[in-house]
């Protein structure tokens, strides 16, 4: 959403898994990951901030993410320009890494429903009580 206050917690592994959402099962894969604290953020869509900063969009065939469980939300603010991709890669888990992410199953969904299908999925970290993160690559059915 454009124009939401949020509050951006920021991680303690020099920012890499900072997020708005709290943490939750990560941790049974990073145990050591916490929060320093917290800064209030303004939003904006991907769509806000590509015409904002003149971004011409063409010029790209990828859109790449990892925004620690919130890439829902970022495919959503970028709905009406996902056309424009070729590609899409994000890092998602099939658990509940922070409270209230989006999951695998979430994307892949969306992605179907916008004429996506995996292309490509490859596991890095693995959740000893099961699941998984991942890095995949949808393409958009042509």
């Amino acid at each position: 959403k454009d124009n939401e206050t949020y509050d951006f917690h920021v991680a303690n592994n020099n920012g890499a898994s900072s997020s708005i959402l709290e943490i939750k099962e990560c941790r049974d894969i990073w145990p050591s990951i916490d929060f320093e604290g917290s800064i209030s953020l303004n939003s904006t869509t991907l769509t806000s901030l590509l015409l904002d900063q003149n971004i011409d969009i063409s010029l790209y065939d990828s859109l790449v993410m990892d925004t620690q469980g919130t890439e829902l939300l970022v495919l959503k603010g970028g709905e009406s320009i996902l056309k424009h991709f070729h590609y899409v890669k994000t890092e998602v888990a099939d658990f509940e890494s922070y409270a209230g992410c989006c999951r695998l199953d979430d994307i892949k969904e969306f992605m179907r429903m916008h004429d996506f299908h995996e292309f490509s999925r490859h596991a890095f970290a693995h959740r000893c009580k099961g699941g998984a993160y991942y890095d995949v690559v949808y393409m958009r059915n042509v």
